[in-house]
C-alpha cells in the first residue's frame, strides 16, 4: 500500500512540478556557492538594479528533488523579479522532502543557516531593501519557509506557502511572539494532492489560532502548481517604506 501511495504521489509531483519555460529576461540568472555553508544557490538581479535604490528581495524555497529544484524556481521567478525590481534567490536546500519527510528541526537549522547566510551576502554586495524581503516556498519547501520566515520576523516582511507541506512539530515553540505580526498567505489548488490540501488547512488553522493574520486562497481548477504570480501579488500589497542596507561593497 505504501509503495502504491508513493507511486501516486511521485506521479503527481512529476506532473505538477514540470520545468517551466525559460523566460526571456534582459539578463540571465546564475548559480553561486556560498563559501560559508558550501551550499549552492541561484540568483537573479534585475537589469534595472541600481545601488542608488534599495531592491526588494524574494527568497524562494524549492520542494522535493528531483521533481522540484532551485533552478526551476529561479527560472519561473526571474521575470517577476525583472518586472518588479526584485532580486530573486533560490537556495539549494537540504530538508524539503514533501513525500516522506516532515521537516525535522535538525534539518531546518541547516537550511536556516543557508538562507540567512545568503541574505548576508546580498546585504554586502547589493543595496537591498531590508523592509521588504519575502520568503516563499512550494510543496516540501514549506518546511523551511515557515520555520525560517517565522523565526526571523525582523528579516522577513511576508511569508507565503504555495501548495506547501506544514509541520506543527517543527514550528510549535520555535518562533518568537512578535512573529504574529508577520503577514502570511497560504494557497493551494482545488485539485491539489490530498496531503498538501490537508496540511495547508492545518497550517491555516494553527496560525490563525495563535493570532496570525493569514490570507488563504484556493485556486480553482489547478493541481499541485507553484503559481508564483499569486505570491508576488501578496508581497506587493504588503510593501513597506524602503529601508536600504547601505552596502559596503559598490
Amino acid at each position: 500500500m505504501r509503495t502504491i501511495l508513493l507511486t501516486i504521489v511521485v506521479a503527481a509531483l512529476a506532473s505538477g512540478c514540470a520545468v517551466p519555460q525559460d523566460q526571456n529576461t534582459p539578463v540571465s540568472e546564475w548559480r553561486e556557492v556560498d563559501p560559508t555553508t558550501g551550499a549552492g544557490y541561484w540568483i537573479y538581479v534585475p537589469s534595472t538594479y541600481s545601488h542608488n535604490r534599495p531592491a526588494k528581495v524574494i527568497i524562494t524555497c524549492h520542494g522535493t528533488p528531483p521533481w522540484d529544484i532551485a533552478n526551476m524556481h529561479i527560472r519561473e521567478w526571474k521575470m517577476l523579479g525583472e518586472n518588479h525590481g526584485c532580486i530573486v534567490v533560490a537556495p539549494e536546500l537540504r530538508d524539503t522532502d514533501g513525500i516522506v519527510g516532515d521537516g525535522p528541526p535538525v534539518g531546518m537549522l541547516a537550511d536556516e543557516k543557508r538562507i540567512m547566510s545568503v541574505i548576508s551576502i546580498l546585504g554586502y554586495r547589493y543595496n537591498i531593501d531590508l523592509a521588504n524581503i519575502m520568503i516563499t516556498g512550494f510543496s516540501g519547501g514549506g518546511f523551511p519557509t515557515y520555520w525560517v520566515g517565522l523565526r526571523h520576523p525582523e528579516i522577513f516582511s511576508v511569508v507565503v506557502g504555495r501548495s506547501c507541506n506544514f509541520s506543527v512539530g517543527n514550528l510549535d515553540g520555535w518562533y518568537p511572539p512578535e512573529a504574529v505580526r508577520t503577514p502570511v498567505m497560504i494557497y493551494y489548488g482545488s485539485l491539489d494532492l490530498p496531503n498538501v490540501t490537508s496540511e495547508s488547512l492545518r497550517g491555516i488553522s494553527y496560525l490563525q489560532q495563535r493570532g496570525f493574520t493569514v490570507e488563504s486562497t484556493v485556486i480553482e481548477g489547478i493541481g499541485h502548481a507553484r503559481r508564483p504570480e499569486v505570491a508576488m501579488g501578496f508581497f506587493r500589497r504588503h510593501w513597506r517604506t524602503p529601508r536600504p542596507s547601505l552596502p559596503s561593497k559598490m
